[in-house]
């Protein structure tokens, strides 16, 4: 009986607590899924590295020593940069330049380039490097279908930008 008076109380004392513990006002349940959500949503998306899964999104058949590219889905547009072998560099230099002379053009060096290019970037005041662009015609695959391919001067460096329509 001395067990029965002790265990009854205690149980019930056990059972209120844990069914007070384990409910939540309803309007702290919205809150913290809404704050949950902007923090999701305001982390930028980070740069890949995966050459496979960039030539899903683009005719990407190079064998690239170093990439590293962003996909803006919002803005429907691709940027990435790859370092190419000295003999793949010069392949692909003379096919783009047998398309099209190319002009100047100056890129603006984001934080996820690789450091060649972000320490060339902070030589400069304006945080770009030089190169050459040539049309990406044979990049294209849609629903992307404009943009440029830029040889950066003096390196084995190549900057890819491509947009929808």
């Amino acid at each position: 009986m001395l067990f029965l008076k002790r265990f009854v109380p205690a149980s019930l004392l056990f059972f209120t607590l844990v069914i007070t513990s384990c409910s939540a006002p309803a309007g702290n349940s919205s809150s913290a899924n809404t704050a949950e959500e902007n923090r999701v949503a305001s982390v930028p998306n980070k740069a890949n590295d995966k050459a496979e899964e960039l030539g899903m999104l683009l005719n990407f058949a190079l064998e690239p020593e170093d990439i590293v590219w962003h996909q803006n889905e919002k803005q429907k547009k691709i940027v990435a940069v790859f370092r190419l072998d000295e003999e793949n560099t010069k392949k692909l230099t003379d096919q783009l330049a047998a398309r099209s002379p190319g002009s100047a053009k100056s890129v603006t060096v984001e934080d996820w380039f690789p450091p060649e290019l972000i320490a060339g970037g902070e030589a400069t005041d304006a945080s770009t490097v030089d190169g050459t662009a040539y049309p990406a015609d044979d990049f294209y695959q849609p629903p992307f279908s404009q943009g440029t391919i830029t040889r950066i001067n003096n390196t084995d460096f190549f900057v890819i930008e491509v947009s929808a329509d």
